[in-house]
């Protein structure tokens, strides 16, 4: 065996000693919850996500357009969206994502009344484990609802 599942196996027999009986009507549940969670974690799709531009840009070439979340860091790729249509692509944040996945988007002000944030884009998809995608855009609810705008033509190119 391992020196960690003997280790374990020694901590869990202390705890037992220390605790009673009672700790060791849990001990069936730790190894099935450790097989779950290891099935999960070979189930799971890996996602693709970029570093730069250029490895992006190395990959799939030219994008048809891009929207750039926030002007001052305009040539790094978490604050920019890549628009491959004919792929049925987008590289949101650095992220690969399929176009058709992406279901709706709008800008939203994510201050409270105690509170001033920025003004975040917030895109909803069919995807289980990514539900939502929030982007934060500044300060500006123009440029929340522009960048937003932008998003939801290639949305419905897609959906049409």
């Amino acid at each position: 065996m391992k020196r960690n599942t003997i280790l374990a196996i020694i901590a869990i027999a202390l705890l037992a000693i220390g605790f009673g009986p009672y700790l060791l009507l849990l001990l069936p549940i730790i190894p099935i919850a450790y097989f779950i969670i290891k099935r999960k974690e070979r189930t799971e799709v890996p996602r693709v996500t970029y570093a730069t531009v250029e490895e992006t840009m190395q990959r799939y070439g030219e994008p048809d357009d891009v929207v750039v979340l926030d002007a001052s860091r305009a040539n790094e790729l978490p604050a920019l969206i890549l628009f491959y249509p004919n792929r049925d692509l987008a590289i949101i944040a650095g992220e690969e994502l399929k176009l058709s996945s992406l279901m709706s988007v709008m800008p939203k002000n994510m201050a409270t009344p105690y509170t001033v944030d920025e003004y975040a884009v917030i895109i909803g998809t069919n995807d289980p484990l990514r539900p939502t995608i929030e982007l934060r855009v500044g300060y500006g609810a123009v440029l929340a609802s522009e960048i937003a705008a932008q998003i939801d033509t290639y949305i419905h190119q897609n959906g049409d």
